[in-house]
């Protein structure tokens, strides 16, 4: 089955899911799902119900590929809701769209070190790079983006997921700091003259 060319897995009997996103311990933190309002609404009944009652937190799914994946829901109450409604007449009948996405996905908070990436195309350290300026607290140069693709590969992990591409960039003050300041004393991050005075490290020129 197809809805706008987008091949959709049967998480239910009459629920579909087309996208999600998993972080490191199965935990849904993105999910679009497909489904009449019928279907819909039992679904959000089912994961506010006890488990003595006839809800659930988990679900596992065969992936187009064949493997098995999954579907940690423990994170549903956090998530933000976004629901649309398909034409009346289509061919699968009047159906609704709805999105569960952790907020943090849609907006990076103020100040935080960490951020996430949701992507329908795969994407390289050229595209990542604007977000590692964002995130990091540190002023980076733009002639640093190549050294530090290998000096940064571990602050930036692939997420699980299907129909979409995920991205965490994790910038920990405390593990970034002494990546760059030895790469700047060492030369491997060049600094211009006129740029040396304007650049600081825990309050000491370097």
């Amino acid at each position: 089955m197809n809805i706008h060319n987008q091949q959709l897995i049967a998480l239910s009997d009459g629920l579909y899911l087309d996208a999600f996103v998993v972080d490191d311990r199965d935990e849904v933190i993105f999910i679009s799902l497909w489904a009449r309002d019928g279907e819909m609404q039992h679904l959000f009944a089912a994961l506010t119900l006890p488990i003595t009652q006839g809800g659930y937190r988990e679900k596992r799914v065969r992936l187009p590929d064949g493997n098995l994946q999954t579907l940690n829901l423990n994170r549903v109450k956090d998530m933000k809701k976004i629901t649309t409604r398909l034409p009346r007449f289509t061919p699968v009948g009047e159906w609704v769209h709805t999105w569960l996405i952790l907020p943090e996905l849609m907006k990076t908070p103020y100040g935080s070190h960490e951020g996430w990436i949701l992507s329908q195309n795969l994407l390289n350290w050229d595209a990542l790079w604007p977000v590692v300026k964002t995130l990091c607290h540190l002023p980076l140069l733009d002639e640093w983006k190549n050294e530090l693709a290998v000096l940064l590969h571990h602050s930036v992990k692939h997420l699980d997921a299907f129909g979409v591409f995920a991205y965490q960039l994790t910038l920990e003050p405390e593990l970034i700091e002494p990546i760059i300041a030895d790469a700047v004393k060492s030369g491997s991050l060049p600094i211009q003259t006129q740029r040396r005075t304007s650049y600081v490290y825990k309050g000491d020129a370097l």
